[in-house]
């Protein structure tokens, strides 16, 4: 039953990874529209809420240079967190459902089976 409670909290973990609001960048601002970063979910499936405001011309090299480090930084961030945590959920889902195999195994073996409550 631990393996299926330690999967349970992988899970939990990797839920929440997704909700918390991405790190600032190092080139100022934040990975979202207001004073604050959005959660990790929301600048995957939403990528131009970032905040970035819009692209600067050609004509402006380093504005376009520090816009295109801003949109990076908050993209690699999003990409990183994204797979970080889709890594954490499937090997918890992995781990809760071994636990579960086993728990039930072992209560075949003992010839034990749950009974259903009324």
């Amino acid at each position: 039953m631990i393996f299926v409670f330690l999967g349970l909290f992988g899970a939990a973990f990797a839920i929440t990874g997704l909700l918390v609001a991405l790190p600032r960048p190092a080139v100022q601002g934040t990975c979202g529209p207001g004073r604050s970063s959005e959660p990790a979910i929301v600048a995957f499936f939403d990528p131009g809420s970032i905040g970035a405001g819009a692209e600067p011309s050609t004509k402006q090299a380093m504005d376009r240079a520090d816009w295109m480090a801003f949109v990076g930084e908050c993209q690699a961030s999003t990409d990183s967190r994204i797979l970080a945590t889709f890594a954490i959920l499937v090997l918890s889902v992995a781990v809760a459902a071994t636990g579960t195999a086993w728990a039930r195994r072992a209560s075949h073996a003992r010839g034990t089976t749950p009974q259903p409550s009324p």
